[in-house]
């Protein structure tokens, strides 16, 4: 063999070994690659799933689609009614402060209209509420009560501006009204919670 044959196997070697390493180095990176590629998807798929379990648990909280309407209107008027027991527990503090002499009647008048502006509020916030059938009276019944607490609270603000026993006597008998009127929601709220 001469020089030049051997240069030529050389060569012819280098560039198979070449080749074959090059492949081989090609062949493990698409194995590699295939593996990335396969955590890549099952870390693709982890997080598909994860936010697929999010977003259903979410969704069964807040939007349940098994709820009947009944069950729908009764969470919804649930709230406007835990809203109108808040406001009416905070407005009750603020008369007995009046009560023990801590704010005089001014003062009383000015609380009493900040508080009718938020039962004006709620009763909108009623009034707007989704009624399954047959269940119109409901509904009524809990707005007839907050109108009668409201006109429970004019006459008590008339009775402060003017000192008319008459409008405090109005004042008792709208709140005794407001509270005949809650029996008929609060049944049933009781049947449907």
């Amino acid at each position: 063999m001469t020089n030049i044959q051997i240069s030529r196997r050389f060569i012819m070697y280098y560039f198979f070994l070449q080749k074959v390493v090059f492949g081989l180095k090609n062949y493990l990176l698409f194995k590699a690659s295939d593996k990335l590629k396969l955590n890549s998807k099952k870390a693709l798929f982890g997080i598909i799933i994860s936010v697929t379990v999010v977003v259903s648990i979410v969704l069964a909280i807040f939007f349940n689609p098994f709820k009947s309407n009944v069950q729908v209107f009764s969470d919804s008027l649930s709230a406007l009614v835990s809203k109108s027991q808040e406001l009416t527990r905070k407005y009750q503090e603020e008369v007995g402060k009046w009560n023990m002499k801590k704010y005089d009647n001014l003062t009383m008048v000015t609380i009493t209209d900040r508080y009718l502006s938020q039962f004006e509020e709620l009763e909108n916030e009623a009034r707007n509420l989704s009624v399954p059938n047959g269940h119109d009276n409901i509904k009524n019944s809990f707005i007839r009560s907050l109108e009668s607490e409201a006109a429970s609270y004019e006459h008590f603000k008339n009775y402060l501006i003017t000192g008319n026993r008459t409008e405090d006597q109005l004042s008792n008998d709208n709140l005794s009204l407001a509270y005949q009127y809650e029996k008929d929601y609060a049944d049933f709220l009781l049947k449907n919670h």
